[in-house]
């Protein structure tokens, strides 16, 4: 039976409540953070946890981010939803709490805003994204996409889009702004490699700035690879040699296809598949610095 934990307490699923008046709900005044865990270990936590924080500071919602505190948290929640042992998905989620119904201007003083944090077993499917690629479908629409650049509860486009991706056969959706530049995808952010350069969309194209494109665009760096935050046309993307998607939960993807028409070979490309070895070994570099700082007397892991 599935256990999550809400405000401070660990509870069973289908016993956790929340107003019928939270804000999250009824205007979807609220964000989250989708994370990966790795057999136990919470990749990245303190960067995702660093963007909920600056958004929360953005939108004047009250939420502190203590890594440690929510490390602990996180693990305990694995382990009673026994996913210690495997890969699994973590969200959290943070709305600005219960408010009277039809106001849309927000408490003053703001309430205690609500905490949701849900773990699961990761999509079994992704690992063979991964390996064979996928496809995707344009989508356009007009700039700024996302002037705040936080990860909002309104994803009612980016579901919208992914509905519309699947009716098609594609697996994601790839947002193309008024200009023909790539913006994002749906649930990703995006890559191109042509003649060795990488090339990703910079975030004054309105892009949520993804955890995972700040780790990719490191690695790449630190292997001596050149990587350009520059505008990214369709026609370039569709002529490189190479491309990938990434995301906490996907990593790094393959990207083989837009529209039906093929990306190079068609097949991963041995720039992303070097990158997607040298991401592994991020994860392990981290949980190893992790459990060396977790025996120090002095560690927050504890």
């Amino acid at each position: 039976m599935a256990v999550v934990y809400l405000n401070g307490r660990y509870v069973q699923a289908e016993r956790a409540k929340v107003s019928a008046f939270d804000r999250g709900f009824t205007y979807g005044d609220g964000l989250f953070e989708t994370i990966r865990a790795y057999t136990g270990w919470v990749f990245s936590l303190d960067r995702h946890l660093g963007r909920l924080k600056k958004g929360a500071d953005q939108i004047g919602i009250p939420f502190k981010g203590d890594v440690g505190k929510w490390r602990r948290v996180m693990g305990e929640l694995l382990r009673r939803n026994r996913l210690q042992a495997t890969d699994a998905s973590l969200r959290l989620i943070v709305t600005r709490g219960p408010d009277v119904l039809g106001s849309l201007l927000p408490p003053d003083p703001p309430p205690s805003p609500t905490l949701l944090l849900v773990a699961k077993p990761l999509d079994a499917g992704i690992a063979e994204r991964q390996h064979l690629g996928v496809g995707v479908m344009t989508v356009h629409w007009g700039n700024p996409f996302n002037p705040l650049q936080i990860k909002s509860l309104d994803y009612l486009y980016n579901m919208l889009a992914t509905v519309q991706a699947k009716r098609e056969g594609a697996q994601e959706a790839l947002f193309v702004g008024t200009d023909g530049c790539v913006i994002e995808g749906a649930t990703s952010n995006v890559f191109s490699v042509s003649q060795g350069i990488l090339t990703t969309p910079p975030d004054s194209s309105g892009l949520l700035p993804g955890i995972t494109r700040d780790v990719v665009i490191e690695l790449a760096k630190r292997e001596g690879l050149i990587v350009y935050e520059a505008p990214l046309s369709l026609d370039a993307l569709l002529s490189a040699d190479e491309a990938f998607l990434s995301g906490s939960l996907k990593e790094m993807t393959p990207l083989i296809a837009i529209n039906s028409g093929k990306i190079g070979t068609g097949n991963p490309g041995p720039i992303t598949r070097h990158l997607q070895q040298r991401y592994r070994a991020a994860v392990e570099e981290e949980r190893a610095r992790g459990l060396r700082s977790a025996k120090s007397p002095q560690s927050p892991l504890l």
